[in-house]
């Protein structure tokens, strides 16, 4: 028999009980998840690929990466943790249609900003002298738990930022 826990509001089971991950917030989730890409992605992308491969031919591949995963996996992901009771679709990068294939230029602009924004701040970071992550441990200046940590912070703000305008937006309509 299974041992499925009663939700607290009414008497109807909870069929999410049961997952011992049901009682971790979707934010904490979905944060997990987008640092995870990233860090894959970089991964894949630069230290993945054999030594034939130029500087920019792994930049591309690991920008075509980000852009596949973000795309068809972290908003996928996304949607479907979408619940009445927690609305993940704030964690999205775009409100464009996910049917559209205006969707899939949205997100490619997010993540030509994401990586522009991430390279410039890791260029100043080492230019003030600072040490990353992966100076300390491997004398590496990029790596991809640094990338991944930086992804999540810039994402924080890309979606601060998107937030403010849409309520900018309807305050306006108001």
């Amino acid at each position: 028999m299974l041992n499925q826990k009663k939700n607290r509001d009414n008497d109807e089971l909870n069929p999410y009980g049961i997952d011992k991950l049901a009682k971790i917030p979707a934010s904490w989730k979905i944060a997990f998840l987008k640092f995870w890409l990233a860090g894959a992605c970089f991964l894949l992308g630069f230290y993945g690929l054999g030594v034939n491969f130029s500087f920019l031919d792994r930049l591309v591949i690991f920008g075509l990466l980000m852009i596949l995963g973000v795309e068809y996996i972290s908003n996928t992901l996304i949607i479907w943790m979408n619940r009445p009771e927690s609305d993940t679709r704030r964690f999205l990068p775009h409100e464009v249609n996910r049917k559209s294939p205006l969707s899939f230029l949205a997100t490619t602009i997010y993540v030509a900003v994401m990586l522009a924004a991430i390279h410039y701040f890791i260029i100043f970071w080492t230019w003030l002298g600072f040490k990353t992550m992966g100076e300390v441990v491997s004398e590496a200046t990029a790596d991809p738990i640094t990338f991944g940590i930086l992804f999540l912070i810039f994402d924080y703000v890309w979606i601060t930022f998107r937030k403010l305008i849409k309520n900018r937006k309807v305050r306006k309509s108001l």
